[in-house]
């Protein structure tokens, strides 16, 4: 893995993949994720990937990257801590494997600039007809978020918990404001995000001096700049809120969020990776013996900790009746890790549950790529076997310390 500086805040990185046949290409834009912007953000990748003035409709586009071997092109958008991702990407089969010994990365690459820098502009704004179609599609999919009633009990809690802060911005942005997006306004904020983001390029392919060329190339009218990931924000602990909606729905649902009482170190974050596991990430894990197997007070039950914020969540799904007992169970679990004796054997299985995980980084192009942006809003570079060695080192002691920085802030409750 190489990581190199080629243009003012755009960096490059040759990820080598030598047991897959395909290689795949991805431009990642990262910028705040601002509130005011973010229903721009989520509907600009989708806008985007429809076509480019090359291929102006997606018909067209569509027959270009069959005719490219059956190569797939994807933009999405995700939010990592207070800052946000705009992704494009490209996959197709390595070049030894044309038939006619095209140059197909090359001809990748070009297609992915091509949608980034030459998108199809009407009156100085995006294709008014398209604008439409997205808006439509973006509605459906905020107003479908509530059939997925455990996503939509943590959508909730994560609201009441990260409140106002850049954190909890939403991904697909509000629907309030879809229908007021605008073509020229839309392009104009695409236009501030090609000039002012952090750019991370991934190629998984040999180093590749062309490539690298063609990308130096198309950044290098990119003017000096400050902008920079935001760093981790840790929410206050407050005194415990508790939140409650009812819906006409068989199975209750309770989600817990909990704080740390401050940023975490980058050592700590791998003993929370243990110890959140340990507690709910499991089929052996503590929620899942205890609360759901031996008490039967719950369908599941789950723990995860966000390193970007600082956080962990527990969820679950219950009988209605059962929501105040699971809450009650739940900090008692965690009570029991901090004070009583957590085994020898069950840090082990942990231990080798997280490591086989980590290994499974390598089954895929998109795994690899997507540890190794994470590392650079990070900052910490660390390549997957350096993790591996990083949690192979954390003790009973060190999950202990850590949980203790555990303070619960929101409690909701989703029953009829």
């Amino acid at each position: 893995m190489k990581r190199e500086n080629i243009q003012n805040n755009v960096h490059l990185t040759f990820l080598p993949a030598d047991k897959f046949k395909r290689n795949r290409i991805s431009i990642s834009f990262i910028v705040p994720n601002e509130r005011e912007k973010a229903t721009m953000y989520a509907i600009l990748p989708t806008l985007m990937e429809r076509g480019y003035q090359d291929y102006p409709d997606m018909g067209l586009f569509s027959k270009k990257l069959s005719e490219m071997y059956g190569a797939s092109f994807t933009a999405s958008t995700a939010v990592v801590g207070q800052n946000r991702y705009l992704r494009f990407t490209i996959q197709g089969i390595k070049d030894e494997y044309c038939l006619n010994k095209e140059n197909l990365l090359q001809e990748m690459t070009d297609v992915l600039l091509g949608v980034i820098f030459k998108p199809c502009v009407v009156n100085g704004g995006f294709t008014p007809d398209w604008l439409e179609v997205e808006k439509f599609k973006l509605k459906e999919e905020i107003e479908g978020e509530i059939n997925d009633k455990r996503g939509y009990c943590i959508k909730n809690a994560q609201r009441k918990f990260f409140k106002d802060s850049k954190n909890g911005v939403e991904r697909l942005g509000y629907i309030d404001e879809v229908d007021s997006l605008d073509a020229v306004e839309l392009y104009n904020c695409y236009k501030q995000i090609i000039s002012d983001s952090i750019v991370e390029i991934f190629v998984t392919a040999d180093e590749n001096n062309d490539i690298r060329n063609k990308f130096s190339d198309a950044f290098a009218d990119r003017k000096e700049q400050t902008v920079s990931v935001l760093p981790i924000e840790v929410m206050p602990v407050t005194d415990i809120e508790t939140y409650s909606d009812t819906m006409d729905i068989v199975q209750g649902k309770v989600c817990l969020f909990y704080t740390c009482t401050r940023p975490i170190t980058a050592e700590e974050r791998y003993i929370f990776l243990v110890a959140s596991t340990i507690y709910g990430g499991t089929a052996n894990s503590r929620l899942f013996k205890n609360v759901r197997e031996k008490q039967s007070l719950c369908y599941y039950c789950a723990a995860a900790f966000n390193g970007f914020t600082c956080s962990m969540r527990v969820d679950s799904g219950v009988e209605h009746k059962n929501c105040d007992k699971v809450v009650d169970a739940v900090q008692k679990e965690l009570n029991s890790l901090i004070d009583g004796e957590i085994t020898d054997e069950e840090i082990q299985q942990t231990k080798l549950v997280l490591l086989n995980s980590i290994d499974a980084v390598y089954d895929g192009l998109h795994g690899l790529e997507a540890w190794y942006l994470n590392e650079a809003v990070r900052g910490t570079w660390d390549c997957p076997q350096k993790a591996k060695e990083h949690i192979e080192k954390v003790t009973k002691e060190q999950i202990k310390d850590v949980l203790k920085l555990l303070k619960l802030n929101v409690i909701y409750k989703l029953t009829k």
